[in-house]
């Protein structure tokens, strides 16, 4: 009869151990029995939720605090406007369930700020730096209008100041927009339900002059058009262009630039190749690393800037180079509705953008 007791008092000594340490634990920790109902919620999560909790229905705690938005990803959003990440797995071998929410909100809003210092850094070095690279291009463009204005210029001379100045001025524009994507890619952006279709059906229509002017080739495969994705299009496609520019200015004349998208799981991949002169392993370390450039001309923003949407994104970028045989970009991105496929409808896509 001792044992029994003892067992007993040792039994809830051990509960009340168990107990104490879930009140103190700072996760909110949520446990169902087999039917769905709280059993037991710790002080963390009656604080996170306003609620006593137990004896509820958790189907109906999610409909009454939670509130899921199109851009939460892997996290979830609740009423309050806190966002956390939910972790639930089984309590076997008992019936039911454990629910660990983390409150992720402030977390998330001190990488929001630690991201806007290091871009006001990054501002502050960029102004340096354009400072000179806009200098050049804009004195000659002020040049060639001069030359135009001439009375005296002959009328067969017009036409090669007005291509030098048009090159000039798309030089400037593209420089302005590498700063505009650079200094907005961390922002509150305007953000999108759009298809991958939409996506490269964008990117072809930006990149056509270039590819034109070039002589290039863009080649553009899609596993699964109808693959959606949720952000900033306009911030996309310029990250892109600036992958597909870089590889025509790296390749020789004639350039063929590759555009793979493949969907796997809740991933988009897309890569982005060249066969051009490639990169050794230290240009490889710096490549997104901003105002770091091999170019004549040129801010050395392009990449950073595709580092940095890809990243806004919640996305991720890596690059595989090899000297003299080319490079190719890799953009992994989350979809935002992962769409059912037929075995009829895994086809790939191709069109070829060909300038001669």
């Amino acid at each position: 009869m001792q044992n029994v007791i003892a067992q007993s008092a040792a039994s809830a000594a051990a509960q009340s151990h168990v107990d104490a340490i879930l009140e103190a634990m700072p996760h909110a920790i949520i446990t169902l029995n087999s039917a769905g109902v709280i059993e037991h919620a710790n002080a963390a999560a009656i604080n996170l939720l306003n609620d006593t909790l137990e004896g509820r229905l958790w189907r109906d705690v999610v409909g009454d605090f939670f509130a899921p938005r199109a851009d939460d990803g892997h996290e979830v959003s609740l009423r309050s406007g806190r966002r956390v990440r939910i972790d639930i797995s089984t309590l076997a071998p008992e019936p039911g369930q454990l629910i660990v929410l983390t409150d992720l909100t402030e977390t998330r809003a001190l990488q929001a700020r630690v991201g806007q210092m290091q871009r006001l850094s990054a501002m502050g070095r960029m102004v340096a730096a354009l400072a000179h690279q806009v200098r050049t291009p804009l004195s000659a463009a002020m040049l060639y209008t001069d030359n135009l204005k001439s009375p005296r210029l002959p009328e067969g001379q017009r036409l090669p100041f007005l291509e030098k100045l048009s090159s000039r001025l798309q030089t400037l524009e593209h420089q302005v927009n590498d700063m505009l994507l650079f200094a907005k890619s961390g922002d509150q952006q305007v953000l999108q339900t759009f298809s991958l279709a939409e996506l490269m059906q964008q990117l072809e229509q930006q990149t056509e002059a270039y590819l034109q002017q070039q002589r290039a080739h863009l080649n553009i495969h899609m596993q699964h058009p109808q693959t959606m994705l949720r952000g900033n299009l306009n911030s996309l496609v310029g990250a892109l262009q600036n992958l597909v520019m870089n590889g025509i200015q790296a390749s020789s004349a004639g350039a063929t630039i590759d555009v793979d998208a493949t969907t796997c799981d809740d991933a988009l991949t897309i890569e982005v190749s060249d066969y051009g002169c490639g990169m050794d392993e230290q240009q490889q370390k710096n490549v997104f690393t901003p105002f770091v450039t091999t170019k004549t001309h040129g801010t050395g923003l392009g990449l950073a800037v595709v580092q940095a949407v890809t990243k806004s994104h919640q996305g991720n970028i890596q690059v595989a180079s090899t000297v003299g045989e080319g490079t190719t970009f890799t953009i992994e991105l989350p979809i935002a509705t992962l769409p059912t496929f037929t075995r009829q409808e895994t086809t790939t896509l191709q069109k070829e953008f060909s300038y001669v």
